[in-house]
């Protein structure tokens, strides 16, 4: 029982001792993941209900292993220039070309596994390498992503299984000269032709390829993305949001200066993990004679009288 009490006292003084709005570099802790930035909004530190988490997956330019590289576009860049947003987000890095689903489920499960986050609000988003990254995410885990975004991406599976279960918008300029339309066109047709685009959104703007950098920067991304929830009977995609040419103009503008933040990315503070150790069922003993040896001790064993 001292340990018990001891272990939650040490996850409340770790936890509580973390400033709101704070970024932390996680380098070599997920075995088999990827190292990464971790945004906590204001608030996450009283623990009093569990917020959406967003994974923000780059392009192939901010590919390597300078994780404030990340930082030059994306989610957190548009929190530290005045970006309200109350979740979590975590920013990956991939030191080579490409995304791979179970090295992301990883550190995904690290994050949830750590911090209050909602299982039911996890959003995949990503623009061009990043972009395909979040096809492939939507294909293998569609039972744990509540709504994606992929932006001048493609999709290279011989199956499309899992995209249609997931609210899914594909955006993708008709003038980008580095990733060709088609490729997200091809895989809007094939999702139709098949009759599994009941949940798909295709927006094509009048942009470039990295001018599409700038829908990370407005509300509505976010507003459409937590409309959606994994509780959501039939789990329906929301068409009341659109990305026009004109908001994307007055991306950078709408950002409010005296919102922005000074983040830095720090070295994260040790943080016990909150899912499983408290998820441990709590074995019951009927005599003492099922007591095991002081070695096997554990503090979770009661007996009843």
């Amino acid at each position: 029982m001292k340990r018990l009490v001891l272990l939650l006292l040490l996850a409340v003084s770790c936890f509580g001792s973390m400033q709101a709005q704070d970024l932390y570099a996680y380098r070599d802790t997920v075995k088999e993941g990827y190292n990464f930035l971790l945004y906590l909004p204001p608030g996450i530190d009283t623990c009093r209900q569990e917020l959406p988490l967003i994974l923000f997956l780059h392009g192939k330019s901010l590919s390597g292993t300078d994780l404030n590289q990340v930082l030059r576009y994306g989610t957190i860049d548009a929190v530290k220039r005045g970006l309200p947003l109350d979740a979590v987000v975590i920013a990956p890095q991939t030191e080579v070309v490409g995304w791979v689903p179970e090295r992301l489920e990883k550190v995904v499960d690290f994050v949830f596994d750590k911090f209050p986050c909602d299982t039911n609000r996890f959003y995949v988003i990503g623009m061009s390498m990043g972009g395909w990254g979040t096809l492939k995410m939507v294909h293998r885990y569609p039972d744990r992503i509540a709504a994606a975004l992929a932006m001048c991406g493609g999709y290279d599976e011989p199956s499309i299984s899992g995209l249609s279960e997931v609210p899914l918008w594909i955006i993708h300029g008709f003038r980008d000269t580095v990733t060709r339309v088609s490729y997200s066109a091809d895989l809007v047709k094939k999702m139709y032709d098949s009759g599994q685009g009941e949940r798909l959104i295709f927006d094509q703007p009048a942009c470039g390829h990295s001018e599409l950098a700038r829908v990370f920067y407005l509300p509505d991304l976010y507003n459409w993305l937590f409309s959606h929830n994994l509780q959501d009977k039939m789990r329906p995609v929301n068409l009341g949001y659109t990305i026009t040419e004109k908001k994307m103009n007055a991306a950078y503008s709408q950002l409010d200066p005296d919102k922005a933040l000074p983040l830095v990315p720090k070295r994260p503070p040790f943080v016990p993990t909150r899912r499983k150790e408290l998820a441990q069922p709590i074995p019951e003993i009927k005599s003492w004679k099922d007591i095991p040896s002081l070695l096997d001790w554990e503090p979770w064993i009661r007996v009843r009288p």
